[in-house]
C-alpha cells in the first residue's frame, strides 16, 4: 500500500471525524461513473423519506450528496496533504437518502506544489463532475446552474474547513485559493465568500447563490447563509454564531 494514502486518509479525519475511507486493491466503479440506476435509486429515497419536500429537492440533495465527497477529498488533499487524488481511484457508499464513505484504489497519487496540483486536479473534477451531471439529467430534475450553484457550496466549505485546518492561511488567503477553485472550476459566479466580523478578526461564510431546499422538509429551517434571507439578516444570524 503506498504510504502516502495512508498518510491522506489519516489527515481527513482531521477534516471530517469518522470519516469512512479505506484503501483497497480497486475500486469497481468510481464517483464518475455513477449509474442511472444508482442516482434513481438514491432519489426515490429521498422522494419516499421527504414526499412532502417535492421533486426540486428531491434533486438537489441528490446532486449534493454525489459531488460533496469527491470535492472534499480533491481539495483537502492538495492543501492538507501535497498530494492529488486521481478521480478514476475514488468509489462512494451510497445507502438510502446519503452518500458516506469512500474506497481509494492503491495508487501513485500526483505529488507537486500547490499551484501545480490545482490545475491538475480542477481539470479533473470538473471532467468526472461534468460525466456526472449527465448521468443525473437522465434520472433528476437538475437545471445545469442550480446544480453549479450546488456544486459551488461545496467548493467554498471545503475551502473554509481546510483554512480552520491551515494555520498559515489568513481570511485572504483562504477567500484566495477558494475563487481560484472557483474559477478553475467554471464556477465563477456561483458561489463565494461572506466576509463579517470586525476589522482585524473576521470570519468567513459561504456566499451561497441557490437555496438547497432543505427548509421544504418537515423538519427542515432555511440556513443562516441561505439566499432567501436579505443580505443584513444573513450576516445578523452569522454574528450570533
Amino acid at each position: 500500500m503506498n504510504h502516502r494514502l495512508e498518510e491522506f486518509t489519516e489527515c481527513m479525519q482531521n477534516v471530517m471525524p469518522d470519516w469512512p475511507l479505506d484503501i483497497v486493491s480497486q475500486v469497481d466503479t468510481d464517483w464518475t461513473h455513477t449509474s442511472v440506476r444508482q442516482v434513481g435509486e438514491l432519489a426515490d429515497s429521498l422522494a419516499q423519506t421527504h414526499p412532502e419536500a417535492g421533486r426540486h429537492y428531491w434533486a438537489f440533495r441528490t446532486w449534493s450528496l454525489l459531488v460533496w465527497q469527491p470535492v472534499y477529498l480533491t481539495l483537502a488533499g492538495i492543501h492538507l496533504n501535497g498530494m492529488g487524488i486521481r478521480p478514476e481511484c475514488i468509489s462512494q457508499q451510497t445507502s438510502p437518502c446519503t452518500v458516506w464513505g469512500c474506497r481509494i484504489a492503491d495508487h501513485v497519487p500526483f505529488e507537486d506544489g500547490e499551484d501545480e496540483l490545482l490545475n491538475i486536479a480542477a481539470g479533473s473534477l470538473h471532467d468526472g463532475v461534468a460525466r456526472l451531471f449527465n448521468t443525473c439529467i437522465e434520472t433528476i430534475d437538475l437545471h445545469p446552474k442550480a446544480a453549479g450553484r450546488l456544486l459551488a457550496d461545496y467548493v467554498t466549505s471545503a475551502t473554509l474547513r481546510i483554512g480552520d485546518l491551515r494555520a498559515d492561511w489568513s481570511a485572504d488567503d483562504t477567500v484566495a485559493w477558494g475563487e481560484r477553485w472557483l474559477d478553475a472550476l467554471g464556477l465563477h459566479d456561483a458561489g463565494g465568500f461572506l466576509r463579517y466580523g470586525r476589522v482585524g478578526d473576521e470570519s468567513l461564510a459561504i456566499e451561497r447563490k441557490v437555496c438547497c431546499l432543505v427548509y421544504k422538509c418537515h423538519d427542515g429551517t432555511l440556513c443562516d447563509t441561505c439566499p432567501k434571507i436579505p443580505l443584513a439578516d444573513r450576516f445578523a444570524r452569522l454574528a450570533r454564531r
